[in-house]
């Protein structure tokens, strides 16, 4: 694989972000990790997951919006990423369906994508000097808002939107987002261990159990997310969608035009 790593000890499989330097998410990582969470179903030797980001800047900076330009400049629509929305939501939902509990192991910020992906895992172990943020408002887009109702409550969902200011994994563990926060620099270290214990329980028992609780949970985050990326979609038919993304990447302010 071109942007992940992946790693297995015993039954307990380490698959890392690996796109330097904030491992910004593409379409190329997209196919990926709906591939590999997608063929766990067959593999009998997985136990359990966890989820890193590789490098001191961040477990994941978000959707990788050069691409997103790139594409908008060869004369294709924002939405065209993503296929409208199809690749990404697809890649959540096979992530959120794993057929063995995913961990995400939190070093640094996750943003945008990033806070969408930890979404979509079982359990989430932070370290300290990890941030949690939906910076969508700031580029032109929308997004994040299913999974931090889900994981938050929808004032601080709605603070998170309407913001994009970061939330600490302190109080990301005070609202019940996250299982554990840990030392810098222990957090895969931590979710291994979490996963290797999960890992020691009958196989049979924990993949029931797994798309037990995913049955119980419904279909609503799905729905929720199709709301979500509509809402996106129309922004994005707007210059000031575009002149908010050029502006953040060409590093200036932007000029609004209410068009």
């Amino acid at each position: 694989m071109n942007t992940l790593t992946v790693e297995q000890r015993d039954r307990v499989v380490t698959v890392t972000l690996d796109r330097p330097p904030v491992n910004a998410i593409t379409l190329e990582m997209q196919r990926e990790l709906a591939t590999f969470f997608g063929g766990i179903a067959e593999d009998r030797t997985i136990g359990a997951v966890v989820l890193a980001g590789a490098g001191d800047k961040a477990f994941c900076g978000g959707i990788d919006l050069k691409e997103v330009r790139a594409m908008g400049s060869a004369g294709d629509s924002l939405q065209a990423l993503t296929n409208p929305g199809w690749q990404w939501r697809e890649t959540q939902r096979v992530v959120r369906n794993a057929a063995v509990p995913v961990i995400a192991a939190v070093e640094r910020p996750a943003i945008g994508a990033g806070f969408g992906l930890i979404g979509v895992c079982d359990l989430v172990i932070a370290s300290e000097r990890a941030t949690f943020a939906l910076t969508e408002i700031n580029v032109g887009l929308l997004g994040g808002g299913s999974k931090a109702m889900r994981l938050l409550g929808p004032h601080k969902a709605r603070m998170m939107m309407f913001t994009g200011r970061p939330v600490t994994a302190a109080d990301m563990h005070r609202l019940g987002a996250v299982e554990e926060v840990v030392p810098d620099g222990t957090a895969v270290r931590v979710a291994q261990d979490l996963a290797a214990e999960i890992s020691t329980k009958s196989p049979l028992a924990i993949r029931l159990a797994k798309e037990s609780l995913v049955r119980i949970e419904g279909d609503e985050i799905e729905r929720q997310y199709r709301t979500e990326w509509d809402y996106t979609n129309r922004l994005s038919h707007f210059d000031d969608s575009r002149e908010a993304m050029d502006a953040f990447l060409e590093k200036r302010q932007p000029e609004w035009s209410w068009s």
